[in-house]
Parts: C-alpha cells; structure tokens; sequence
C-alpha cells in the first residue's frame, strides 16, 4: 500500500511539472507509463514489478489481468464508442482470452 507521505510526494511532482521531466518506463498491457523516479519515494514503491511479491511471474499476473479485462470488456463493449473500442482492439490483439 502507498502511504500517505508517498501518495503527497508524487502528488507535488505532479503538481511542479516535475514528472513531466523525468523518465518513464512503460507496461505494455496496458500502455501504463510509469515513472522510474520521484523525489521522496522509493523506487520499488512506483515500479509494480519491483514491489511484487506474488508467487507467479509478474509479467505471467499482467497477461492475465489484462486477459480478464479485455473478457470483461466484451460484455460493454457495445456501450463503449468506435473509438474506445478501436484503441482497445490495438492494445489488447496480442492477448489471448483468459476464458
């Protein structure tokens, strides 16, 4: 869990244009762009990959996740407009259903 004191440092670096500055590095999955420093928190506290400790493979949980959602997607998808679902589509082709 983030704790508060982590959760306000990076709310500040967001606030001074300071993440807009830094380097980031990106999960595929999901396109999520996470960033490799902030001051005032750890790394591992930014880095999933760094703080997980699953017993299964990270990457191996992410595919999954992101399995699942593209499952669940499917339900709303008629819902959802062409262009939610065409970034969807070219986001999530490479994963295979979860079902």
């Amino acid at each position: 869990m983030l704790s508060l004191k982590y959760t306000r440092a990076i709310l500040d670096a967001i606030n001074s244009g300071e993440l807009a500055n830094v380097e980031y590095e990106t999960y595929d999955t999901f396109n999520l762009h996470v960033p490799k420093t902030c001051t005032g928190v750890p790394d591992e506290m930014l880095n999933p990959k760094k703080s997980w400790t699953g017993s299964t493979d990270f990457k191996e949980e992410v595919t999954k996740l992101g399995g699942l959602f593209v499952d669940n997607f499917k339900k709303y998808a008629d819902e959802a407009t062409p262009e939610v679902v065409k970034a969807g589509e070219s986001k999530f082709q490479r994963i295979p259903d979860s079902g």
